[in-house]
């Protein structure tokens, strides 16, 4: 990597850019694993802001956990007799499981995903 450098006064500061990186949406999961990488592993979070995969990198990652959510919750729900025959016959029941389903998978992925130490 060639650093080129600028002349101010007698002080020679580099030109340093940060590359651009695609724009996707990140999302919740996004956000929490960014504040973990921030206050955790700030050399990390540091070299990925330098390098511009930080963006990239929070994007994937809210990307997986938005799918690791969606079908674990099924997974989770078919395991535990959740159908849509007892949305019909106990609407609160069914809505009060799938809130506990949900709640539990989320928590799962956060674990997994969010303040997971290896960073892709």
């Amino acid at each position: 990597m060639n650093i080129t450098y600028r002349n101010e006064g007698n002080i020679l500061i580099p030109n340093l850019t940060v590359p651009k990186s695609p724009q996707k949406p990140i999302g919740s999961y996004g956000r929490m694993r960014k504040i973990f990488l921030k206050n955790y592993h700030p050399g990390i979070y540091s070299a990925m802001m330098i390098k511009g995969t930080l963006l990239e990198h929070l994007a994937e990652v809210d990307e997986i956990c938005h799918k690791q959510y969606i079908e674990r919750v099924k997974q989770m729900a078919d395991s535990q007799g959740v159908t849509e025959e007892l949305k019909k016959q106990d609407r609160y029941k069914w809505t009060g499981l799938m809130n506990n389903i949900g709640q539990c998978v989320k928590e799962q992925i956060i674990r997994e995903f969010v303040y997971a130490e290896e960073v892709s």
